[in-house]
């Protein structure tokens, strides 16, 4: 499996909570931006990718004219047919019935909707640009153009919204015929709008036990309605689990293409420049260069194995680990493997090392214990 992920960082509005690499208020570069997508990804062009993944940003914020640009561009480069699973990121409020049927026509099969909440109080509070009915739209746009593998993102433990609050989202969310779903616990990252609310004292976080609350519903909601849950924050129908998600959590290979992007390719990790300017300077001059590279150790392979392994339901496979790595995990990590297990975090089944449903709400100590002993 090899992935292919697009940066696309421009945004009519930056959400208060976002700390991802996003331009508002600078449309006059998308079209040399994709110019230089295109350029950067054409030294791909060898790569025979299983899934792409186009996400921002907001990738649908792109114009009609700008997205058949992009589409078109990447089908000249990319053996399409040979795509598994073609995912582009949408925000309601920017999407039309236009725009699907271009996405659909070029081979989009999946898109991820950015609805976060069914609450239009919590949307304004959070910075987004669209009322719920938008996200109704959208959906219809997609069912209407013929995709109907659909992810609606959503955001749990907001500050002001009640408990009451977010069970009102999963109900209304329910009523959609959903492929998958998303929800993540809102973090409160630096060089956000609304952290520098939080300094200023103008909310407090929602308490951790809510926080747990909440996370245990929405597991127990979601099952209840034949959706699985094969990653802390991700929920699929049988067999609709995201095939480019899973290559980041498997530590299989992938490559980012535009502004900020990463990749993970023959045991290097490449890191492009966060600055738009610089990167579109750099893929005109055909000198496209890396911000930096750096070749894994050992060690940082099986770190980052045990990072993202963990993050899944099942865990880590163990005869995957000794094929990868030449070690058996427990002569490694025995200590640590048999502590968590003991304070039931961890627990070991059908050749599976794996987070019980305590030990997902507390993730971090475990993880943190897996690196502390390996170095």
């Amino acid at each position: 499996m090899l992935g292919l992920y697009i940066h696309i960082p421009f945004c009519s509005k930056k959400c208060y909570y976002c700390d991802f690499t996003s331009y508002v208020n600078h449309d006059n570069k998308i079209d040399s931006y994709i110019k230089s997508i295109l350029v950067e990804l054409s030294k791909y062009r060898d790569k025979k990718f299983t899934t792409i993944f186009i996400g921002g940003g907001t990738p649908s914020y792109l114009n009609e004219k700008q997205l058949v640009y992009l589409l078109e561009g990447i089908n000249k480069i990319v053996n399409i047919n040979e795509i598994l699973e073609f995912t582009i990121e949408c925000n309601p409020g920017t999407l039309s019935y236009e725009k699907v049927s271009i996405m659909k026509s070029y081979g989009v099969n999946r898109l991820s909707i950015g609805v976060q909440s069914a609450n239009e109080s919590t949307l304004k509070f959070i910075g987004r640009i669209h009322t719920f009915n938008d996200f109704d739209q959208s959906v219809n746009f997609a069912y209407k153009a013929g995709i109907k593998n659909i992810n609606a993102d959503l955001i749990f433990g907001i500050p002001n919204e009640s408990f009451t609050d977010y069970k009102n989202t999963l109900d209304v969310i329910s009523k959609y015929d959903l492929e998958h779903i998303s929800c993540y616990n809102l973090i409160l990252e630096e060089n956000t709008k609304f952290y520098n609310l939080y300094l200023r004292g103008e909310f407090n976080e929602i308490e951790e036990g809510i926080q747990v609350l909440m996370y245990d519903y929405t597991k127990k909601y979601l099952e209840n309605l034949g959706f699985v849950q094969y990653e802390v924050s991700n929920y699929a129908k049988p067999g609709k689990e995201c095939m480019h998600n899973l290559i980041y959590w498997n530590l299989d290979e992938y490559i980012g293409v535009g502004v900020s992007s990463h990749s993970y390719y023959d045991g290097k990790r490449f890191y492009n420049t966060k600055n738009i300017d610089n990167y579109i300077m750099m893929c005109n001059m055909d000198d496209h260069n890396y911000e930096s590279i750096n070749e894994n150790s050992l060690s940082d392979n099986i770190e980052e194995y045990i990072m993202v392994g963990l993050r899944k339901t099942k865990g880590i496979l163990l005869n995957d680990f000794y094929n990868r790595f030449n070690l058996n995990i427990n002569n490694i990590f025995s200590g640590v493997i048999d502590k968590h297990v003991k304070q039931g975090l961890l627990y070991i089944n059908d050749g599976y090392l794996a987070l019980t449903n305590r030990g997902f709400l507390l993730m971090n100590i475990v993880l943190k214990d897996f690196i502390g002993e390996f170095q």
